[in-house]
């Protein structure tokens, strides 16, 4: 008979850690927010750790060019050199003034997009790395929809509004969290400041960043502010303190600085890790076919921790079992896996197996030979067989 696969949603929860930890909601109220569309992630893991509409699709205004310089850095090296079309040359503001014919390296580059947020630079990158701005739009679609933000869509390498353009909060914490993995990148949107060599001055200009939380909010490391009058105010921001990371995001926010300092807060100091999945307790018991017991044991192959505080997550268990398994099993033996999704977001993984062998329950004949044997006494090694 053909095994059958089967998809079991083992738990939809929603949790908080005072349910764990016995918190008073004074010590670990969730963060008041300006903005309708926020987000809040763990670096390291991924996990939402706080949001509110983090699906809704939004215009997200200059935050666009976080892509951009992923993609820049991605197909093009540092030191090349890339020339400044026409097109480039008249693209609406704000721009830093970069006339047609004049040439800069990919560096300089990233760093009047992402420090200044320009948008020439944007688009002098993009026709560089693709020979078009569209095409280059659309690369940057498919590289969002790879990396996870699969709610995102770009028409153009600035930010500047566009009717099939938009992303959403969480797609920009996962963004921000790629950005930080390229070490080049991390360490021009954690500058204050950076020159820039301008080609038509023969002094090096001051870039001072646009996202005020590097000057103002302990371990603040990044990313990228954007506005527009879409958008409104947005902004993707990053701080690291004792070792962790977090992204938090504000779309359309009146107080995008005050509204990402108070997710951080939240997720600094009103937050902490919880064991949600232990490896070494029985998670699911399954039926066994043929086998000398009845019922399976299986066990996760590791421990699962998630982030979390007052406010409250949905938390799933969706477990994937072959629910036809016929003994003999052996000890270790892997018969499923384990998905934990916060908020809709896929977060950990493990294996589910056995911790002991399941042996296979003697047949018909032998089973009636066995109990005859029992019966009159005549079993394996008892005296009357003795010689």
């Amino acid at each position: 008979m053909a095994k059958k696969a089967a998809l079991a949603i083992v738990a939809l929860v929603i949790f908080s850690l005072s349910s764990f930890l016995n918190l008073s909601p004074a010590l670990a109220a969730a963060p008041a927010t300006t903005s309708k569309y926020v987000c809040l992630i763990d670096s390291a893991s991924g996990q939402v750790v706080y949001g509110k509409n983090i699906d809704e699709k939004r215009q997200v205004a200059s935050a666009t060019k976080m892509m951009t310089a992923i993609l820049a850095v991605e197909y093009a090296v540092l030191d090349e050199i890339a020339t400044v079309s026409p097109n480039a040359d008249q693209t609406p503001e704000y721009t830093i003034g970069l006339p047609a014919g004049s040439q800069l390296t990919i560096e300089e580059l990233l760093k009047a997009a992402l420090i200044k947020s320009a948008n020439d630079a944007a688009v002098v990158l993009a026709e560089h790395v693709a020979g078009d701005e569209m095409l280059f739009a659309h690369l940057m679609s498919l590289k969002a929809f790879a990396i996870g933000a699969v709610n995102t869509r770009y028409e153009n390498a600035s930010g500047l509004p566009g009717h099939k353009q938009y992303s959403t909060a969480y797609d920009q914490a996962v963004i921000g969290r790629y950005l930080m993995s390229k070490a080049v990148l991390k360490n021009l949107v954690g500058s204050q400041v950076q020159t820039f060599k301008h080609p038509h001055y023969r002094e090096a200009l001051q870039l001072y960043n646009t996202n005020g939380l590097l000057f103002s909010y302990p371990g603040a490391d990044g990313i990228k502010t954007g506005t527009t009058n879409a958008a409104g105010k947005c902004l993707v921001a990053s701080a690291t303190r004792e070792g962790r990371q977090l992204i938090a995001v504000a779309l359309k926010s009146y107080d995008r600085n005050g509204d990402c300092k108070r997710l951080l807060d939240y997720g600094f100091n009103h937050t902490g890790r919880v064991l949600l999945v232990h490896k070494d307790e029985p998670f699911k018991e399954i039926l066994l076919t043929e086998g000398k017991e009845n019922l399976i044991s299986l066990y996760p192959d590791k421990d699962i921790y998630l982030w979390m505080g007052d406010a409250q997550l949905n938390v799933e268990k969706r477990v994937l079992l072959d629910y036809d398994i016929k003994a003999p099993v052996g000890k270790n033996q892997v018969l499923g896996t384990l998905k934990v999704y916060v908020e809709g977001k896929p977060v950990a993984e493990a294996n589910l197996r056995t911790q002991a062998e399941y042996g296979r329950r003697p047949g018909f004949l032998l089973r009636i030979l066995d109990g005859l044997a029992r019966r009159w006494g005549v079993l394996p090694g008892s005296a009357e067989n003795d010689p």
